[in-house]
């Protein structure tokens, strides 16, 4: 089944005259409001890309100024108004593959009192959005990842992915090849990794959307409504560890 869901992906993306859009660039504010089949906008909240900080996430921010819509079906501006509820439910994108993007909620670990990991992958074609579920399964079927891998995305010719209980060590790889070479390691408090984008900082290379366990002092500053916080962490390739060979 899950070999029939990458290969119909794959077709569905090719499917049409028009030229797919590039989901899968990696881009840092590329977003997601999806209603249904028909009723969806894709974006790039390019002014959060500039104004981005610990604890901001990206739902839409009339503040920082316009966004800018590069797909959409029956979601225009008056469905964007900031008195309207859907502009809470925008969904960052991580990229799947070249034309395909996913969402990540929730904690991949699964703990207990948290919202279990939820993933959901977009691709487009020249009649509208083709949507699969759960991201992991088609990654073991495409990137050849085990049971005990989690998928955080791909970016060019490199696959990232944690394993099991070794929640904050990003290893990475590119598709060719069977085994990680390079890792990066993130703080202990940023153990849930949503999923992997191209960096913000023109000195780094790749960012990771995280939830950031908060402290209880710092749970108490937020007077105690949550018990995490998004963040972006950035790296440069230069700075990746290498992993110790078994050889």
């Amino acid at each position: 089944m899950v070999q029939f869901l990458v290969v119909a992906l794959s077709f569905r993306l090719l499917a049409g005259d028009a030229r797919p859009l590039n989901l899968g660039s990696g881009q840092p504010g590329l977003c997601l409001i999806y209603n249904s089949a028909n009723e969806y906008v894709i974006f790039i909240d390019e002014a959060r890309e500039k104004s981005w900080k610990p604890g901001d996430d990206w739902s839409i921010d009339y503040r920082d100024g316009p966004i800018k819509v590069i797909a959409q079906r029956n979601f225009g501006p008056e469905k964007l108004s900031p008195n309207r509820s859907s502009v809470w439910n925008t969904e960052e994108l991580f990229p799947f593959d070249e034309q395909a993007a996913f969402t990540s909620d929730g904690d991949p670990q699964n703990r207990k009192g948290l919202v279990p990991r939820e993933t959901k992958v977009y691709s487009t074609n020249a009649a509208g959005i083709v949507l699969s579920d759960d991201v992991d399964a088609l990654a073991r079927a495409r990137y050849g990842l085990t049971k005990n891998q989690w998928f955080l995305g791909r970016l060019g010719a490199n696959i990232f992915y944690w394993e099991t209980r070794k929640p904050t060590i990003v290893y990475y790889r590119t598709t060719e090849e069977k085994q990680p070479r390079n890792y990066f390691k993130l703080p202990k408090v940023d153990d849930q990794i949503l999923g992997v984008k191209r960096a913000l900082s023109s000195n780094m290379d790749v960012g990771f959307s995280v939830n950031r366990t908060l402290s209880f002092s710092e749970r108490i500053k937020n007077f105690g409504t949550a018990i995490c916080q998004p963040a972006f962490i950035e790296f440069s390739f230069k700075d990746a560890k290498q992993v110790k060979s078994t050889k």
